[in-house]
């Protein structure tokens, strides 16, 4: 070869993997695909010769991927492709370093779960729109209603609500000690509607208690509801509810906390509701974007003022 165009490097790379490493012909489509989009790219940004080519090349290649919309485990793949072309270029002494080495894929973007609209929460706390079959015993639906109420009303994750005890709630304050994460308690309000559910609950609970328990949940056998039970039980609920989609315990959490954020602004607050140790992690769980996030930033940190323009 006399000339260092890639696309002549390409092509015996290509027949490296294909006839003597005999990698499988949907894996040769792939690397050749891979690499013949780079080479577009080079000529695109007005690169001719391999000599051309280093690190920020394909750091630009790989944002360039990011941003006409391709994922990360694409942009990975391209860029492996890319490795095995120039680990083979590096062993034939064209090049003197893998230019692709150390250049990683954009982090893909980490799925929140939905939340509930507020229209959702009505349908789910109404006894009165109960399907037929789903609640032959009403005392269940009394608690299951009290279980949605409280997750609703105070964020509280599956474990945190499953180890309540009756010596934890505060009626007359309508506060709750919870044990959080890492054996950390925390004060919680409990909202009227979740206050008023658990009263309904404890005129009918004391039916099935066969030894003395504190827990605040229980079964028809007088044994505490487990995580899993709570989980199932929330799943009938929207079942006979008619809700449209899937209900579980951490939806209720990020609705709750959504709709607190999208009300008072307070992400502090929000974090101290959540229990959340850094506040990063209430910043993606209620997916603020920067914008908004900015804005309540300007609103309350000192240094933080806009400089008005004079006229």
């Amino acid at each position: 070869m006399t000339e260092n165009k890639l696309e002549n490097f390409s092509a015996d790379y290509i027949f490296h993997i294909e006839k003597i490493l005999n990698y499988s012909p949907h894996t040769v489509s792939s690397y050749k695909r891979d690499i013949n989009s780079f080479a577009s790219f080079c000529i695109k940004i007005k690169i001719y010769n391999i000599k051309a080519i280093d690190e920020k090349v394909v750091r630009d290649f790989s944002s360039h991927l990011h941003r006409n919309g391709m994922g990360s485990k694409s942009i990975k793949r391209h860029l492996s492709s890319l490795r095995g072309l120039f680990n083979f270029m590096l062993k034939n002494k064209i090049i003197k370093r893998n230019f692709a080495e150390n250049i990683k894929a954009p982090k893909s973007e980490k799925l929140l779960p939905e939340i509930l609209q507020h229209k959702d929460i009505d349908l789910l706390a109404s006894n009165n729109t109960k399907e037929e079959g789903y609640y032959k015993n009403n005392d269940l639906l009394v608690r299951d209603t009290a279980i949605f109420e409280l997750f609703y009303s105070s964020g509280l994750r599956l474990s945190e609500l499953a180890g309540i005890k009756l010596s934890n709630i505060n009626f007359n304050d309508s506060m709750l000690r919870v044990l959080g994460k890492g054996r950390k308690t925390r004060l919680v309000p409990v909202g009227s509607k979740a206050i008023k559910a658990i009263r309904l609950w404890m005129e009918v609970r004391g039916n099935y208690i066969q030894d003395p328990l504190d827990s605040l949940f229980i079964g028809l056998r007088g044994k505490q509801l487990s995580p899993r039970n709570i989980q199932l039980r929330m799943s009938i609920l929207a079942k006979a509810s008619g809700l449209q989609q899937k209900l579980y315990p951490h939806k209720l959490r990020h609705t709750v906390a959504t709709h607190l954020l999208e009300s008072s602004g307070n992400i502090r607050a929000v974090q101290e509701f959540l229990g959340h140790e850094n506040i990063s992690t209430t910043q993606i769980y209620t997916h603020l974007d920067n914008q908004y996030l900015m804005t309540v930033y300007d609103k309350v940190h000192p240094r933080s003022k806009k400089i008005l323009k004079k006229d």
